[in-house]
């Protein structure tokens, strides 16, 4: 009961944080669609893209296939239906009629972390726009070599202002704001890059899942990928096998312990005149035998951990997340864990620090197979939440158990984003409409009726002692 737990903040026996921490969990469990507050879309097309700001966590962006990216005020209403409906319209609309505007889809519509004076736009025209929101001008754009898919910026940078873009091509293509260029072109891909991320612990690696079905891990101060993510590698067997430096204390098969033996007995047999030279020839080919024994155990006992060149045309080129293409990214707020959705329709659950799957069974779910889709987390993070065609389901995280799914939607949903200062939750869909999932007020009520029921029960001990 909300009551109880406010009366343990009030005794003490509740920190502060831990009550935040309850406060929010209990509203993000609490989402319905909001009879309050209302998104009146100007868009012509399908929403591909939500954001809200990291600043202030007021004001949405949105990103549309007819060209247009949108700015809407969260707080501040339009108008007021009916007099309690707060009803928000666009306060900023760039579309194809504007001088600059995108020609065809805009696939991914991304806030500058640091302020809302900038945001930038990907599209399917093979360009990425950095706009002015105060002027509505375009600052700088980049001319890719194919749709843009996907477009990401660290939210935790302080070094670097660097747009990762992925597209059609099989490269990520970094480009910087300061500059105005391309700072780094990463390969790795065998296929169109569909969606990026970058890491909420560390402002220089970033996470790229592409049409391949496969999810590597970038660090931009070096050359090539330094981990691509295996689906069937899990924690269950995560601690590779170790060999000694020295081959005493190696297992070894029964072949080589035969060989190992007769030379030995061989040894023993010969002359005490070539004594010198048989142990440097024995030196020599226990060196060589070594290196043989490892290899081949290395063949018996199957994978161990192999320095390749960063750019490896190697069998970890093979490995793959999904058995599909990767339609999505998310990571965890504390950057331990990483989400995945794919064409294969499941949804995964990564741990960053070993690169293992950790596998969770997220129930039986469809997803689109042919554009990105967006994943939202909350902070704790017990839910995510992903687009399941025309409606929204809420997974938990740790056990992959439906906890609530919501509809409301006439079309296939594409994107969500949940808006951790709000506890809200945003939808865009192919119907062209914004859907507001917010966190219904039973807490409240309860806790009034709660309080009048122990006033009733408090009134009839009176009468009674009366």
């Amino acid at each position: 009961m909300w009551w109880e737990e406010v009366r343990r903040r009030e005794r003490g026996e509740l920190r502060p944080r831990r009550f935040e921490a309850l406060a929010r969990s209990r509203r993000a469990a609490s989402l319905a669609l909001s009879n309050r507050k209302e998104i009146a879309t100007p868009h012509l097309g399908a929403v591909n893209s939500l954001q809200v700001d990291l600043t202030e966590g007021r004001y949405l962006l949105s990103g549309a296939s007819d060209g247009s990216a949108a700015v809407f005020d969260l707080k501040d209403a339009t108008e007021y239906e009916a007099g309690f409906i707060a009803k928000h319209r666009s306060i900023l609309l760039v579309d194809r009629q504007h001088q600059h505007g995108h020609k065809f889809t805009v696939s991914k519509a991304i806030w500058y972390p640091v302020d809302t004076g900038l945001f930038v736009t990907a599209s399917f025209d093979n360009y990425v726009k950095v706009w002015d929101t105060n002027s509505s001008q375009v600052v700088m754009d980049f001319k890719m070599p194919g749709k843009v898919y996907s477009a990401a910026m660290s939210p935790i940078a302080t070094t670097h202002m660097l747009i990762a873009t992925g597209s059609a091509d099989v490269q990520v293509r970094l480009c910087d704001i300061a500059s105005g260029a391309f700072t780094h072109t990463l390969s790795g891909h065998l296929d169109g890059i569909m969606s990026l991320e970058w890491s909420t612990s560390s402002e220089w690696i970033l996470m790229s899942g592409g049409c391949d079905g496969a999810i590597r891990f970038w660090d931009i101060r070096r050359a090539g990928c330094f981990l691509v993510l295996d689906q069937l590698r899990s924690q269950l067997g995560r601690r590779p096998p170790i060999i000694d430096s020295t081959t005493d204390n190696v297992c070894l098969p029964s072949s080589f312990t035969f060989i190992c033996f007769w030379q030995h007995q061989k040894n023993l047999g010969r002359s005490s005149s070539s004594k010198s030279y048989s142990v440097q020839q024995r030196t020599g080919n226990h060196k060589k035998q070594s290196k043989a024994l490892r290899k081949s155990l290395t063949m018996v006992r199957g994978h161990t951990q192999q320095k390749v060149h960063p750019g490896m045309s190697s069998s970890q080129n093979h490995k793959t997340a999904h058995y599909g293409a990767v339609t999505g990214l998310r990571t965890t707020t504390d950057g331990m864990h990483l989400l995945s959705s794919g064409s294969d329709s499941r949804l995964r659950l990564w741990d960053i620090d070993s690169g293992c799957n950790t596998l969770v069974n997220f129930e039986a779910m469809r997803l689109q197979t042919s554009k990105p889709l967006q994943l939202a987390v909350t902070d704790d993070p017990s839910l995510v939440f992903i687009p399941c065609m025309s409606s929204i389901k809420a997974y938990n995280t740790w056990s992959g158990t439906t906890f609530q799914t919501f509809r409301g939607h006439y079309d296939h949903v594409n994107c969500c984003y949940y808006n951790s200062q709000d506890q809200e939750l945003y939808t865009g869909s192919n119907d062209r409409q914004i859907l507001v999932w917010s966190p219904s007020t039973p807490a409240l009520t309860e806790m009034e009726d709660d309080d009048k029921r122990q006033e009733g029960f408090a009134a009839d001990e009176d009468n009674w002692s009366d």
